[in-house]
């Protein structure tokens, strides 16, 4: 398959962080990306909940209740 080159723009600190848990996970921020990528196409949508106003959920364990 053809593959082609992309330019993506980003803080350094991201670039850092996302390259330090990637490596933890084994692949590539590359691969992570095109596993971002094809999932959104496999699921014709963002593979997350995007929302203007996060909204913080807590369990029951992080409340210590």
């Amino acid at each position: 398959m053809e593959t082609v080159n992309v330019t993506v723009r980003m803080e350094r600190q991201t670039r850092d962080d996302t390259a330090q848990l990637f490596s933890e996970l084994g692949i590539s921020t590359t691969q992570a990306i095109n596993m971002f990528l094809k999932q959104a196409v496999r699921e014709q949508r963002i593979p997350f909940e995007v929302t203007a106003r996060p909204t913080i959920e807590y369990g029951s364990e992080s409340m210590g209740k």
